[in-house]
């Protein structure tokens, strides 16, 4: 039996995450690192399910989810259009380009105290940090799928009498879908990346704060069960997003 090519591309993937757990397993059962440093991915997973059913992480991470959703839903409602108005002016584009370029070279928790001051201690400040560390990559992918577009669709749409509207939903956008949902992806990597960090050093709730808890205190157990949801939530978002992706190109 001949196996497809996605279909070795999976299972390798599973060998290497394979590999990698019963790795960390045999180091952290072994005694080869000390236990404050690394535990069994076993225990890690058991530690989380009691935490989740004894509802002690229910809270934090309900705190977390709103902090990211929202953040990730301001920046694809910006983001996406945003990157639109770069494509549609490209004279904005490319005297915005180095600036854009530079974006993430800002240290966006600089600003910090600003947003407290304008907006309280409240989840807002989080959520701006977090919105700023995801819009420029969504911005960015969305007006570099637009570009992509080859100049003979678009006199073939020109050829046909459609309008630029027309020309925009039935020939830039769908061409640019691969573009904007890498952008997706990656946008809510940042967004979480962006609502963890801001936590881990500024909040009193929230699955980064759980995480800093934990360390400071030497609870490695809690510590590394709460970074295994974190990492969780992250590959659940990233699994939906692709399949969406794929039930949009084959509808298409």
């Amino acid at each position: 039996m001949t196996l497809s090519f996605r279909t070795k591309v999976r299972l390798t993937r599973w060998l290497i995450l394979s590999l990698g757990l019963l790795s960390l397993e045999y180091v952290a059962r072994a005694k080869l690192v000390g236990a404050t440093v690394l535990i069994p991915p076993s225990i890690m997973v058991t530690h989380l399910w009691k935490l989740l059913s004894t509802g002690k992480l229910t809270p934090d991470l309900l705190r977390t989810g709103s902090e990211i959703g929202l953040s990730f839903l301001l920046a694809v409602l910006t983001g996406i259009p945003g990157g639109v108005l770069l494509y549609r002016f490209p004279l904005i584009y490319e005297i915005l380009s180095p600036y854009l370029l530079a974006y993430y070279a800002v240290p966006m928790f600089a600003f910090y105290p600003l947003f407290i001051v304008l907006l309280g201690v409240t989840i807002f400040p989080i959520i701006l940090i977090s919105w700023l560390f995801s819009v420029m990559i969504l911005m960015l992918n969305t007006a570099i799928g637009l570009q992509s577009v080859r100049p003979i669709y678009i006199k073939v749409g020109k050829s046909l009498r459609l309008s630029p509207a027309r020309i925009f939903f039935k020939i830039h956008f769908p061409a640019a879908t691969s573009y904007i949902f890498t952008g997706l992806k990656l946008g809510f990597i940042y967004a979480l990346i962006g609502v963890i960090a801001a936590e881990f050093i500024l909040s009193t709730e929230g699955l980064g704060y759980q995480i800093a808890f934990a360390y400071n205190n030497f609870d490695t157990k809690g510590m590394y069960a709460t970074l295994l949801l974190v990492i969780l939530l992250s590959v659940t978002m990233h699994i939906g997003l692709t399949r969406l992706e794929k039930r949009i190109f084959s509808a298409g």
